[in-house]
């Protein structure tokens, strides 16, 4: 018999279900791997491409390796018992028609329920990654969140479906989907790698968030598995297999104007042009007050809502405009806009770093047409 704290289940399930395991339909697959040894409770999921494990302190009653699977609605339906109470499992039968039965407190009534779960011998092995480990720190995992909304989701563009891990320039995290480009430093000293987004998206949970994080690469030529450990959990996932498009070239360096938004302003800024990206095919930047910037939302037939922010500006920025959304997006990774002119990538920058290249949605002058705006990452992938 093991007990394990109520509250003890309901966050190894939080990180657990980052995986999507329930909604798999290979019935083994639908099952958390529980494995009990000398030094306690290991909860394990996967989907055949992750595999992600977190420990778990419990009183365990039962011999040591002992090894069963708890099916998915057996963990949802102990993570709903009573706050401050335990949940039991308990394992019997023969390895080949197993029985789990589950006690817990809902309501303070005790519940027992028993299922037949998928015999465990059923369940995917774990990879076995060996090569160097590195350590990232905590910093690093909080960029990876910062630009991986510009990965790619784009079937087609599998390479761009993800982060890159890049030593150069002392690390670098970019991602990009072909209209954005975003980068940040990372303290990475590993071989190159891209993760994909999937992946990027556990590491997003704030346990792996809260602390540093050791990686370890495969050797040369091995299986393309990486695997992270922070704190009780460990995650080991497949990386992508390709080769990333030279995003450098790509990337502006010489500007003729810069506009700050000031920080006060910005998360309101961010968050009125999310909700205007259903509304409006564009929205055009202009300068026309001295020390402001207006935003002008504009669909393909008429000029709709408006909005003027203090900036900060040196130089004469050029009238721009944006889709809303990567606009938004662009200035949640940096306040400072970079500008060259109404046709040329802009760059948004961060004291820390990070950025994010942008292509201009159109380009409108007062007296020309209208001219579609180019991929920002066209000359690389062709590269």
């Amino acid at each position: 018999m093991i007990t394990i704290p109520v509250s003890a289940i309901q966050t190894a399930r939080k990180l657990l279900t980052r995986i999507h395991f329930e909604r798999l339909k290979l019935p083994v697959l639908n099952h958390a791997l529980a494995t009990v040894d000398a030094a306690g409770l290991t909860l394990a999921v996967c989907d055949l491409d992750h595999w992600l494990e977190t420990r778990i302190v419990a009183t365990i009653q039962a011999p040591e390796s002992t090894r069963f699977l708890i099916p998915a609605a057996a963990l949802v339906a102990a993570a709903k018992g009573d706050k401050g109470s335990s949940v039991q499992f308990e394992c019997s039968s023969t390895p080949d028609k197993p029985k789990l039965k589950l006690s817990v407190s809902c309501g303070g009534m005790p519940v027992t329920t028993v299922y037949q779960p998928e015999p465990a011998s059923g369940f995917p092995v774990r990879p076995a990654v060996q090569g160097r480990i590195t350590i990232v720190p905590k910093q690093t995992l909080l960029a990876l969140q910062t630009v991986a909304g510009c990965a790619s989701t784009d079937a087609t563009r599998y390479v761009l479906n993800g982060v890159l891990f890049s030593p150069n320039d002392g690390g670098t995290l970019i991602a990009t989907d072909g209209q954005r480009l975003a980068g940040a430093p990372a303290r990475f000293a590993g071989s190159e790698f891209i993760l994909p987004s999937a992946v990027v998206h556990v590491l997003g949970f704030p346990d792996f968030t809260a602390r540093d994080a050791a990686i370890q690469q495969p050797e040369e030529g091995k299986e393309p598995h990486i695997q992270f450990r922070s704190g009780p959990h460990t995650f080991i996932a497949r990386a992508i297999e390709g080769n990333y498009p030279n995003y450098r070239q790509v990337i502006p360096h010489e500007f003729l104007a810069d506009a700050t938004v000031p920080e006060v302003q910005r998360s309101a800024l961010v968050s009125w042009l999310r909700s205007m990206e259903s509304k409006g095919d564009s929205v055009r930047l202009t300068w026309g007050k001295p020390g402001h910037l207006t935003l002008t939302l504009r669909d393909s037939e008429t000029t709709g809502a408006q909005i003027q922010v203090p900036v900060t500006v040196t130089g004469q920025p050029p009238a721009i405009s944006f889709a809303p959304g990567f606009l938004a997006d662009a200035l949640a990774i940096g306040s400072t806009l970079s500008l060259i002119d109404g046709v040329s990538p802009v760059k948004a920058t961060d004291p820390s770093g990070s950025f994010c290249v942008l292509m201009p949605w159109r380009c409108v002058a007062e007296d020309a047409p209208e001219a579609a705006a180019g991929n920002v990452t066209a000359q690389a992938v062709a590269a």
